[in-house]
This record gives structure tokens, sequence and C-alpha cells, in this order.
């Protein structure tokens, strides 16, 4: 909601024609102590998606806001009863701010990690952020994106793009695991019911009579991903992603003798959401070169 100011006095925010001047009030006795004005990194994820991770490429769009933030292992007396610090900070605004967005505070740059609005009666007052603190946000290294080592993630996930039907699992995409964002930014942004993640493999040395090895068994973790969106059934949309992954891996198990392992659900509650997930093993044998 936007605030309106008549004359010199400030009404602050509205909802439904519900007048709730809280957090002006929490916000003017902060701003008592200092300045409250903060860079929001608005994270966007950008076209085209990485050819070699299959994720969407990441900036970020910066605006002023107001957030007062308080440190982990301070006491506060302006917080109201019952708010904490979980994290590193917490952040107080009225402003919008979205999971994985960045915040830039005395040249300290922090991470959105959880958002809850909070109201006082029928009325919003703010949202309190948790924010977790990115050390190394401005060290330099060196780039290994242009690296020409291919491991087992990239091999399973041209692998599984060639033969996977679109028809079958319509708004897919395969990718590597654990994304530098919320996963919840994928399925809500980029119109994506389904994610098939790869993690990272393990390797068991195949040893000949002479005792040199001669191949690898290799253990590369697949996660079939998605939430309870409107007019999905998550657990349906997981078994079709099952039967496909099963097909393919049946279809298809020449080149390194593919076969796909046993199946771990691992369902969790994100706070209104569902995310339905299961974790598969491809097990597959390929020589040492």
């Amino acid at each position: 909601m936007d605030k309106a100011i008549l004359g010199y006095c400030r009404v602050g925010y509205f909802r439904i024609g519900v007048f709730n001047d809280q957090w002006d009030r929490l916000l003017q006795q902060f701003q008592s102590l200092g300045s409250c004005d903060v860079t929001r990194r608005r994270l966007q994820l950008d076209y085209p998606r990485d050819s070699t991770t299959g994720w969407w490429t990441k900036s970020f769009e910066e605006t002023t806001i107001e957030m007062p933030i308080i440190q982990k292992g301070s006491s506060h007396s302006l917080l109201p009863p019952g708010t904490y610090v979980r994290t590193d900070a917490l952040g107080l605004t009225a402003d919008v701010v979205v999971e994985g967005d960045e915040i830039l505070f005395n040249s300290a740059y922090y991470e959105v990690e959880a958002v809850r609005p909070y109201y006082f009666l029928d009325g919003f007052s703010y949202r309190e952020c948790d924010l977790t603190l990115l050390p190394f946000k401005n060290v330099s290294g060196v780039d290994y994106t242009t690296s020409t080592v291919e491991d087992a993630r990239y091999r399973n996930k041209v692998y599984l793009e060639t033969y996977l039907s679109a028809t079958a699992l319509p708004n897919f995409i395969v990718a590597y695991s654990e994304p530098d964002y919320p996963m919840v930014r994928v399925f809500n942004e980029k119109g994506v019911d389904l994610v098939i993640s790869l993690g990272e493999h393990t390797s068991d040395s195949l040893i000949d009579s002479d005792h040199y090895p001669f191949g690898y068994k290799e253990h590369v973790p697949i996660t079939t991903l998605c939430i309870n969106k409107i007019n999905i059934a998550g657990t349906k949309l997981m078994h079709q992603a099952e039967t496909e992954l099963r097909r393919v891996a049946e279809t298809y198990p020449l080149g390194s003798l593919r076969a796909l392992g046993a199946r771990r659900p691992q369902t969790k509650r994100l706070g209104s959401l569902t995310l339905y997930s299961a974790e598969y093993m491809m097990e597959y044998q390929r020589d040492s070169t």
C-alpha cells in the first residue's frame, strides 16, 4: 500500500479503508537514531538459461527503501513484542521485498531469506525480513564458468534433455541442483511446473584382475521438484515424472548402461506452499577415458 501524507501529518498505510499508523510510528522511532534508508537489490532472473547449469542468469535492479536493520545478538527496545533476530540480521519494512533479493546496508550485503507480513487487527503494518550476511560478496576470484571440464551432471543433463518427452512433461527444465537463488522464484516467475535437478555424483573404481582401474561406477542423484500451483496436483505430476524417467532409462540404457535406482520422497512445507520432491539414483558404468 502507498503512504499518504496530508499537510504535516503522516496518515500511514491503508488496507481496505482501515487506518493503521503503527508502522509510521515505529519507523519514526528508528529514524530518531539515524537514517533507515538502505539499497534494495531486486533479484531478476534473465534469459537465456545457462547452457551448462540450466539456470537463469541473475541480475539486480537497485532502489532505495526504508528498512531499519537490527543485527544478531543486539537487543533493541524499539522492537515490537515477540520480534527477534533469527538469522544474521532482521529488517523491518513496509516496502515490497521478496525472498532472494539483496539488501546493501553500511557497505555490507545481505540476502533476504524469508519475508513475513505483520498485521495489526485487519490492517497491514510492515514486513519482517530475515537477512543472511554475504561476507564474500565483493571478493573477486577466478571465473570457472567457461571451464571445458564436463562432470557427471552435465553428461546426464544432456542425456535427459535428449530423451525426456515434452508431451508427457510440459513446462519442465533439467538443471544442476542448488541454484544460488530460492527455487520458489523459478516456479512463481518462469512458468515452470517441474524441475529435474542433478546433484553431485559419487564414484567407485572398477579394478581388473591386474589391479588396474578400467572404469568407474557412478551414482548421480536426480531430484524431481514441483509445488502445489493452481490446477496442478503435485503428487500426480511427481508420478508422471517418475514414469517418464523410468521410460527413458529403460528405453535408452545403452552408451553407459544407465539404470534408475531407488526412490526417496522428500516432500516438505514452505509456508503456504507444499514442495513435492523425490530423489532417484541414476547408476551407470563408464570407462576410464
